[in-house]
């Protein structure tokens, strides 16, 4: 069983291992991470912190997807307690006041748990929900009315969360009559220290250190249709689908490297694409390439349907076939070469893969390709750390073009309707969407000599991006 744990600023991460030994900790939890972990029976991820301004904050149904996969999910004190109390009905466990306090309602705004912080944890400003369990405080302990807690945690609530201090709301204080109060206040809290969100997060994590709370049962949601395709591009882009060099490699980088580089993968990808519209079954999809079988079923179906050639339009013709196809090709292959031009890769069609074993024969060589991942990522990251200026999304659009041009022999005055067509076949939406996907492979690639297997496994030279 692992215990993973993502937290800070509320506690550090020298603090969970003291509470929690051999807990694995990670920084705030963001989009993606949770993805990564791999967790399931077993294994229990506890919520702490988590990032929403920065970067895309943690989608609930990631969480539900490690719930759906056996492990235990636990919420307390800032992004988990908010969490936990959206997704309480579902299996999350919250612990904590912060976490009981959003499921009744009485507290109703995510930036009572915020704080702006620095990158290695340090915390620059006050949580409002400590401003608020401060003051309150103090009032039971008599050094404040009750309205005057009231109004001074208005107050705080006022300020933009990256400004909320005691120091920034005395000053607001002095300026509403309130001045006294504050002062009372900010002498009460000096000899009592307040942090809820601090006091959560240790409370789960001792917790969880005991064994406890048991894990709820997943309830009848999992078997229903709530995985939507954006649920399978993150399994697709986050999980690990294979590891080279030491590092985890997703499935997506896979898929994409395969898509730019290997010869083989707009045949295979062809033949996938006819026998899903041809409605085969997913054994059928994993035929040999170019299978007869395949696409004459396939013609089939648009017969059915009743798509063919001689019904489309000439600019219809032209958005998927280049003139040389649409005045050489026989009617039956310019329509297999439009159906599959026009079924792309995408999560919201079952053809769309999110795994290794689900993309069965689309695949060429998944380790090379996982050595090839690996080394343009650790191209980019090596000069990046040279210069932060020189990124992946500096690099000139020009260049990779004529880059992917050349490896996928075209000549170089190809048009846009031939660009396009030759990323059709790779299952790009159109060529510029190659030249996006490319990227983050072209400072390796480029480096690499042209030949079947060096798309696949070569490492290119570490060179400066041109822009």
């Amino acid at each position: 069983m692992t215990v993973h744990v993502f937290s800070g600023p509320t506690v550090s991460a020298a603090r969970v291992r003291e509470l929690l030994p051999g807990a694995v900790t990670h920084p705030p939890v963001r989009h993606g991470d949770l993805m990564r972990l791999g967790a399931g029976p077993g294994d229990t991820v506890l919520i702490i912190d988590g990032l929403w301004h920065q970067s895309a904050p943690v989608r609930h149904k990631e969480i539900l997807a490690l719930l759906a996969e056996g492990a235990a999910v636990v919420g307390a004190a800032s992004m988990g307690a908010l969490r936990a109390a959206e997704l309480a009905p579902y299996g999350m466990v919250g612990i904590g006041r912060v976490f009981e306090d959003f499921r009744s309602g009485a507290l109703d705004a995510d930036d009572e748990v915020a704080v702006l912080h620095t990158d290695d944890g340090n915390p620059l400003s006050e949580a409002l929900v400590n401003l608020r369990t401060a003051l309150t405080r103090a009032a039971a302990d008599g050094q404040l009315e009750d309205i005057e807690a009231d109004r001074l945690a208005e107050l705080a609530r006022s300020l933009p969360y990256t400004s909320r201090s005691w120091s920034v709301l005395g000053r607001l204080a002095v300026g509403e009559g309130l001045g006294p109060a504050f002062s009372r206040a900010d002498a009460w809290r000096r000899t009592h220290p307040c942090d809820a969100k601090r006091e959560d997060a240790e409370q789960a994590l001792a917790l969880v250190a005991a064994g406890l709370p048991p894990a709820p049962g997943v309830g009848a949601w999992a078997g229903e249709p709530w995985r939507t395709s954006f649920v399978r591009y993150w399994q697709a882009a986050f999980r690990p689908g294979a590891v080279a060099c030491g590092q985890p490699v997703s499935f997506l980088a896979l898929l994409h490297h395969q898509q730019l580089y290997d010869p083989g993968f707009p045949d295979r990808w062809r033949t996938r694409a006819l026998a899903a519209i041809a409605h085969e079954t997913r054994d059928d999809v994993c035929r040999p390439v170019r299978s007869e079988a395949v696409e004459r079923a396939a013609l089939r179906f648009a017969a059915v349907a009743g798509v063919e050639v001689a019904s489309m339009f000439g600019d219809q013709l032209a958005h998927w076939l280049t003139e040389e196809e649409m005045s050489q090709l026989p009617p039956e292959e310019a329509l297999v070469r439009i159906v599959v031009r026009s079924a792309r890769l995408d999560g919201a069609w079952t053809v769309w893969p999110a795994t290794v074993a689900e993309a069965g024969d689309l695949l060429g060589s998944v380790p090379l390709a996982a050595e090839a991942v690996a080394a343009a990522f650790a191209a980019n990251a090596d000069i990046e750390a040279a210069d932060p200026h020189h990124t992946t999304a500096h690099l000139s659009a020009e260049r990779i073009a004529a880059h992917l041009a050349h490896r996928w022999g075209l000549p170089e005055d190809s048009g846009h309707a031939v660009l396009d067509a030759a990323a059709r076949d790779r299952a790009f939406r159109d060529f510029a969407g190659a030249v996006e996907v490319a990227r983050a492979f072209y400072l390796s690639a480029r480096a690499v000599v042209a030949t079947p297997s060096a798309f696949l496994a070569g490492a290119g030279a570490r060179q400066s991006p041109r822009t």
